[in-house]
């Protein structure tokens, strides 16, 4: 059963197999998992419940405060702060992504298993749990009907440069090209797990609690014995009933800033690698402008991309964004305000996105109790995100484009491609850009080098019997591309080897 605040009048007392805290790609794929293994699972999401029929009728702006942590203004703080938007809802990130789907690059997979020792987890022994998830998310490539002009003149002008790019994979099933899906798909085309593995989990016997957080972790001897915690009040935030729940194995999937959040709040000992290695794929957009008409708004946001230099570490991934989020960050008011309406249709974006192979963050609890989150951003890395800047500028001039605004405090639009060239000649400080991030990951890394991670390869925390991670934080390194596939997969593994040692971990 799925229990929401509305549906609880006393405390809740627990006492199954498994908890997990959060619900999204890690936590619920674990829920599915080990409920249809027979296990008693109980999940925690602190987040409420929405379905298409209540966030089909909210504006974007509506969405994002319901449906994200902090109205979706998470921030890193370093030289620069970047926004890290995170979801909180049954379904955790996946609600409000932009549904994109790839796999693990194999490079990755390999060089996690030669220096942090992650064993069973090569290309080929992951495939098979690759085309699971894939196959119950339903990963498809965007067709052109629903891309939106947006990424056909992207595409337009990356084919004019003999830039290899093509249809991002999404998880999705009759996509309407609404352009919502960062605000919670309205008709149920993207396939979050809250339509597919949070379902299956409950037809399995799992109990999803909404408005449910988790506080306190009991140790002892080396074991985790008690979860506590709140119902809350959606509406309020206040707190209606108390929550004690005494698994035998718990799961912590509340991502790569709330995990180790979690740990360190309750003095668990993890490792002191906890909340370091953050990366979270810094990203940056840049907007041109059109005699033509595009209404970017219009089709799936991100549904193409340019990987001609993924293997440097940067991505060309499409964005957009509906008007009343878009105009306000433009030019928020006065006659400028006004004619950036008056030109909306004609402007096209693209998002650039960097492998933060050298950047690092961290993950600690800050003075007012909540996390605090820093993040510095290398200047090799930095360096990426200027020559992604310079490509997409490039390759809209290819597409037609009248004007580029680079998103770079201090450097006006570029008026042709001549302009471009004085971005590799100008001194940009990291401090003049606008920057985004969207994949928290890293701050728990997995492998049987103990000296540098906190979980072994399958998840459980060092030296604490019946404590798992599943979600961002167990991977050692930034991926380069979108993490919700490799983050399914792994739990889908995880689980599988929770179920096959369920004897030893239950002792």
């Amino acid at each position: 059963m799925l229990f929401t605040y509305n549906d609880i009048t006393r405390d809740v007392v627990e006492t199954p197999d498994v908890c997990i805290i959060g619900s999204g790609a890690g936590g619920a794929v674990m829920a599915d998992v080990l409920s249809s293994a027979g296990l008693d699972v109980v999940v925690l999401e602190e987040g409420g419940y929405y379905t298409k029929d209540r966030y089909s009728t909210y504006k974007p702006a509506v969405a994002m405060k319901i449906l994200y942590r902090d109205y979706g203004a998470t921030v890193a703080f370093g030289k620069n702060p970047i926004i890290l938007p995170l979801g909180k809802a049954v379904g955790g990130t996946t609600v409000i992504n932009s549904g994109t789907c790839f796999r693990t690059p194999d490079n990755i997979l390999r060089d996690w298993a030669e220096r942090f020792g992650v064993q069973n987890a090569s290309p080929r022994e992951m495939e098979p749990f690759f085309e699971q998830v894939e196959k119950k998310i339903n990963v498809t490539p965007v067709s052109p009907e629903v891309l939106g002009k947006n990424g056909l003149v992207f595409k337009r002008g990356a084919d004019a440069l003999g830039m290899s790019n093509g249809m991002l994979r999404h998880n999705m099933i009759n996509c309407h090209g609404c352009g919502r899906c960062a605000f919670g798909c309205p008709h149920d085309a993207k396939q979050a797990v809250h339509l597919n593995f949070i379902p299956s989990a409950l037809e399995h016997g799992a109990r999803v609690y909404a408005n449910a957080r988790a506080e306190v972790i009991t140790l002892e001897s080396g074991r985790v014995t008690k979860i506590q915690g709140s119902i809350l009040n959606e509406k309020t935030g206040n707190k209606l009933y108390n929550l004690s729940i005494a698994p035998k194995v718990l799961v912590l999937a509340a991502g790569a800033i709330y995990s180790p959040y979690i740990l360190q709040k309750n003095a668990i000992p993890a490792s002191p690698e906890l909340g370091r290695n953050l990366t979270i794929h810094p990203a940056v957009r840049v907007t041109a402008m059109f005699d033509e008409i595009i209404q970017g708004y219009k089709g799936v946001p991100q549904g193409s991309y340019v990987d001609a230099y993924a293997s440097e570490g940067i991505m060309l991934e499409g964005i957009f964004v509906p008007p009343e989020i878009g105009l306000p960050i433009l030019a928020p008011i006065g006659q400028e305000s006004k004619e950036a309406a008056r030109r909306y249709d004609h402007l096209a974006a693209y998002g650039v996105m960097v492998s933060d192979k050298n950047s690092a963050g961290r993950v600690k609890v800050g003075i007012d109790k909540r996390p605090f989150i820093t993040y510095h951003f290398d200047p090799y890395d930095f360096k990426k995100l200027i020559k992604g800047i310079a490509l997409a500028s490039e390759i809209f001039f290819a597409a037609g484009a009248t004007t580029v605004n680079p998103g770079i405090f201090g450097i006006g639009e570029f008026t042709g491609p001549d302009d471009v060239a004085q971005l590799f000649t100008k001194k940009i400080p990291i401090t003049s850009v606008e920057m985004m991030a969207f994949h928290p990951l890293g701050t728990a890394r997995m492998g049987e080098a103990r000296d540098h991670t906190v979980v072994n390869s399958y998840g459980k925390v060092h030296d604490i019997g019946n404590l798992f991670i599943s979600d961002g934080s167990i991977f050692p390194t930034s991926l380069g591309v979108n993490p919700q596939v490799t983050i399914m997969s792994f739990a889908l593994r995880n689980a599988q080897h929770i179920v096959d040692n369920k004897g030893t971990l239950f002792a």
